[in-house]
């Protein structure tokens, strides 16, 4: 179906920019193999991010999922259950079996949609030490208001904290502190679905040196100096066109976020009047790849969906079905029923979000809500 409002729009350098960085790119003779390029835009990111940052690049964000799943986990027993939330993509839970462990699904929480600390420590009650580490998800970029707490209970069981926060590049914690900057690592999407997009491409994020050179070599099957492969790897690495085009992005990054929060603003306000649903908590703080609505549990969603699609408007569910009642993970272990997820699931809401949205969208968005709701 075509949609004259598309849920997602990227916006790109122009052709001629791009025509530019490609000639560059071929007088050089290096296109791949941690180039110029790709070795100023990791700078560039971490610079961005904040100081004493170290920043691994990848080919995608679930390469890089993997990546710090296997290196931070490295010593870790075989087949241990990492946490985390079934409300997410299913990037993060297939790059935990990946890495060679299992994921033990939590619920989260029904307010903030974001996992539940709580059900982390009622994992731990169950399952204790088979437990190896913590995939925390900042659900639709948005950044965790409980992520001192998700150190705390990390650092007091000595688990990894790996934060996957692959649509938050740009967003900030409700602390003011840049998404990226937590746990031990936190891994990016750059896709072109995102406000910060290069086509394809990830990172991770680290302040641990160490982990940071284990993450490289990783990406570069293993490699390390003279010595060949010291470790698993494989290709991860980003090419020289994608890092050509991060670089004019981290330009203009700042402006994109602020036009996407605008849009996330209008659409707030339609809501708040129709007393319908809510903006998700603590959205306005992210980079606003999303636009969730969670819906009060008096609306039935489908026809609202159905209306907006039907009117040419692309709408969109995430996540449902949540990851654990996808065929291949029914049979993974998880904490409880799952209620808030399941409950959630059926509520959500993601609107269109993108630079240069005409008024007229959020008019035939408002008809819609007051038309279903």
């Amino acid at each position: 179906m075509v949609f004259d409002v598309p849920f997602i729009r990227p916006v790109f350098p122009s052709s001629e920019v791009l025509a530019a960085d490609v000639t560059e790119i071929v007088q050089s003779n290096w296109f791949t193999n941690f180039g110029p390029k790709e070795q100023r835009f990791r700078t560039g990111v971490a610079n961005y991010l904040g100081s004493d940052l170290e920043v691994v690049t990848f080919n995608n964000a679930t390469t890089a999922l993997v990546a710090a799943l296997s290196q931070l986990l490295e010593a870790r027993p075989a087949g241990g259950l990492v946490i985390v939330p079934s409300f997410t993509f299913a990037a993060g839970p297939q790059a935990i079996r990946w890495s060679g462990h299992h994921p033990l699904f939590i619920d989260i929480d029904e307010e903030s949609l974001q996992p539940s600390l709580q059900a982390a420590h009622t994992a731990w009650d169950q399952y204790g030490t088979r437990i190896v580490g913590i995939l925390l998800c900042n659900t639709f970029g948005i950044g965790s208001e409980d992520v001192d707490g998700w150190e705390t209970f990390a650092a007091d069981r000595d688990l990894p904290l790996i934060i996957d926060s692959a649509a938050g590049f740009g967003s900030v914690y409700p602390d003011g502190t840049s998404v990226g900057t937590r746990g031990d690592c936190e891994i990016f999407s750059f896709h072109a679905t995102k406000p910060f997009a290069i086509g394809e491409g990830g990172a991770v994020a680290t302040r641990d040196t160490g982990v940071a050179e284990s993450l490289r070599s990783f990406s570069n099957f293993g490699f390390e100096g003279a010595d060949g492969s010291v470790r698993a790897g494989l290709n991860g690495k980003l090419q020289e066109i994608n890092a050509a085009i991060g670089l004019r992005q981290l330009l203009t990054i700042d402006d994109v976020v602020r036009e996407r929060r605008q849009v996330l603003g209008r659409y707030a306000d339609i809501f708040a009047d129709a007393d319908s649903g809510r903006i998700v908590r603590n959205a306005e703080n992210s980079s606003v790849c999303f636009a969730p609505v969670l819906l009060n549990d008096s609306i039935t969603r489908d026809p609202l969906l159905d209306g907006l699609r039907d009117s040419g408007i692309e709408a969109r569910v995430y996540y449902g079905p949540p990851v654990h009642r996808h065929p291949t993970f029914k049979r993974d272990l998880r904490v409880g029923r799952l209620e808030s997820t399941e409950v959630v699931s059926t509520r959500i809401l993601c609107l269109p979000v993108f630079q240069g949205m005409a008024e007229t969208v959020f008019q035939r968005v408002e008809a819609l809500v007051d038309e279903h709701c």
